[in-house]
């Protein structure tokens, strides 16, 4: 699903338009450079069950993460960024196999890194990616690419409607919204997975967006834009098909109004809702809800901390949610929103996300999760097993 962006160690003002842009996304964008070699932490038979092996050890230099996703708690890729200097070209990919122990390189899409900053990044470029299963993987935004064989080769997929914003499938099918500039109106396109036979969603389209995030819980989709102009948010469902017409779906009235928001989906169904109002001096009154019909009603959580600006939102099945944004730590909720922690063991990340450099969290079970933080040299890459009360760091070459 606006921010400092963060590439090479250095930090740049993110635009507000592109906030929040989050699957685990949102907020993730940076600079790259040339193809890296093969790179991995080979001791995993030396590692303890369960530790983490910290690459910093290994030759070449360390890369920004710019987003992750896993298809189980132990497999799972990275789309990153390394810089030589000042030249930036293109994105590299790693992939783990054992829950993030060790990191090896595999094969990228043929793209430059989107940096967020940018009003009109390289048509080819992409800040993002989502695994469905071990074989099928997207990277977007703007661009659209696809892999079918678990990122052993790619291909650049002709995107519908202009900038791709987000992507989000369920079975064979694929959703993605565009617009034709950041702050443009956008439209919501399906097509069946490997195919360029896009088709516009009847009832998903809206006016000017600053931020929209998709998500899906079975065959149905949901949409989340917020205006560029002040003014209630667009809450959007329907089948992920196409074969009927979205329709609205009720707004809470904390959520009127809202600057920024947050939109997570659980497979059954669940739905969380996380609403920012007017930021100022790095603090944002937020509001969260829950709901447990398709978002037909909507329950009210617990108040996300008033530090940060709300950009993201993750949920798993158990309901642990991960809540991410700029210029904030990660917020964990164990209960489904009615209570809002930190934890201690990522104290050093959250302070410097407070200073620009990105933390963005990701569930993948009830208790296994990941945080990616920006242009750091160190502790690019966090994970937990225990819903988020003890995190690891780990550094990406």
């Amino acid at each position: 699903m606006a921010g400092t962006q963060v590439g090479c160690g250095k930090a740049r003002r993110r635009a507000e338009r592109w906030l929040p842009v989050l699957v685990i996304t949102v907020l993730l964008g940076a600079v790259a450079c040339g193809r890296a070699g093969p790179v991995l932490a080979d001791g995993a038979s030396r590692s303890a069950p369960g530790a983490v092996k910290d690459t910093a050890a290994q030759s070449g230099p360390a890369v920004t993460v710019l987003s992750g996703s896993f298809v189980s708690a132990s497999e799972g890729w990275l789309l990153a960024a390394p810089c030589a200097g000042r030249t930036c070209r293109t994105v590299v990919m790693r992939k783990t196999v054992d829950g993030g122990r060790t990191w090896f390189a595999v094969p990228a899409p043929d793209a430059a890194p989107a940096e967020s900053f940018q009003a009109s990044p390289p048509a080819n470029a992409v800040s993002a990616i989502l695994f469905t299963s071990a074989r099928d993987g997207w990277a977007f935004r703007p661009a659209l690419w696809q892999t079918s064989d678990g990122g052993a080769t790619w291909r650049k997929v002709h995107a519908p409607g202009g900038l791709v914003r987000d992507v989000a499938v369920a079975g064979d099918r694929v959703l993605a919204v565009a617009s034709r500039c950041g702050a443009c109106s956008f439209r919501v396109y399906s097509a069946a997975a490997g195919s360029d036979d896009w088709r516009a969603v009847p009832g998903a389209a809206g006016p000017g967006i600053r931020s929209v995030r998709l998500a899906v819980s079975g065959g149905v989709g949901y949409l989340l834009a917020v205006a560029t102009d002040p003014g209630k948010p667009v809450l959007l469902a329907g089948p992920v098909n196409g074969s009927a017409r979205w329709r609205s779906l009720p707004v809470p009235y904390l959520c009127r109004g809202a600057w920024s928001g947050a939109l997570a989906a659980a497979p059954d169904g669940r739905l969380f809702l996380g609403c920012g109002g007017e930021p100022g001096a790095g603090n944002q009154l937020k509001a969260a809800y829950v709901s447990a019909d398709g978002g037909h009603s909507w329950q009210k959580a617990a108040t996300p901390p008033f530090a940060g600006y709300l950009g993201a939102a993750s949920m798993s099945p158990g309901g642990t949610i991960f809540l991410s944004g700029y210029r904030m730590g990660l917020y964990l909720s164990r209960d489904r929103g009615r209570s809002w922690h930190e934890s201690p063991s990522l104290q050093n990340a959250a302070g410097l996300a407070g200073a620009g450099f990105s933390l963005t969290g990701s569930t993948i079970t009830g208790s296994h999760g990941f945080a990616v933080q920006e242009g750091v040299d160190q502790q690019q890459v966090w994970l937990t097993s225990d819903g988020g009360r003890r995190w690891t760091p780990v550094t990406i070459r």
